[in-house]
């Protein structure tokens, strides 16, 4: 099976250069498994990388069998034409907030990693109603403990990304939710699933506590 492959633009920043150049990289929006190793394509490299760790930002990428040398990383500064057309980070960078926000609602994935890295959770809602927004970009952001409620309760009116389990988890992970909201969820769960979140400590006291209750009123 082919592995995945996780895309990383330099577009000039020295820090990534230096993560690289030290073995490893942190890939903003990347939703791979701890353990999953993905190639790394940076520029024209392709590189065997594994997860070290994962949070609600991304993943931690580890380089199989060491560190580069920086020459070989630092493409975007190697033979440059004076009059090189800018990278798509530099013409990212320096927008205003409408520029933001209409950029992200109409932004293909590549574009959207690069906002959210850029600017954070000022682009979260505008890319919520991107309609091109994955199931694990949504995931993502449903996993975030800073997530405003008004967006908490976009991704939980949205029926159709309720269907993703992956998107259900990430809410109920969420100590946000509000009341109302783990019900709503919680009522979506096929039974198995419903037993596991009642015992699944990672999620809030309580997510836990409303799924017991379900698991009993259904008997």
């Amino acid at each position: 099976m082919a592995r995945p492959r996780v895309l990383l633009e330099l577009g000039g920043d020295e820090a990534l250069t230096r993560d690289l150049a030290a073995g490893g990289t942190f890939a903003v929006g990347c939703t791979l498994a701890l353990g999953e190793e993905c190639e790394l394509v940076v520029g024209e490299l392709v590189l065997t990388a594994r997860v070290v760790f994962v949070d609600d930002r991304g993943a931690g990428l580890e380089l199989v069998g060491g560190a580069l040398a920086p020459a070989a990383i630092e493409l975007d500064d190697i033979d440059e034409p004076a009059n090189r057309a800018p990278t798509l980070h530099e013409r990212l960078r320096g927008l205003t907030l409408v520029q933001q926000v209409k950029r992200a609602q109409k932004a293909e994935v590549s574009e959207r990693i690069l906002l959210e890295r850029i600017y954070g959770k000022t682009v979260w809602e505008a890319l919520l109603r991107n309609p091109r927004l994955t199931g694990p970009e949504v995931a993502r952001i449903a996993r975030m403990g800073a997530l405003p409620r008004p967006m908490i309760e976009l991704i939980v009116g949205n029926g159709g990304w309720l269907q993703i389990p992956e998107v259900r988890r990430a809410l109920l992970a969420n100590p946000r939710l509000g009341t109302d909201q783990i019900l709503r969820v919680l009522r979506l769960l096929p039974r198995h699933e419903l037993k596991i979140a009642a015992s699944t400590t990672g999620y809030p006291r309580p997510v836990r506590d409303a799924a017991k209750r379900l698991v009993r009123e259904l008997g």
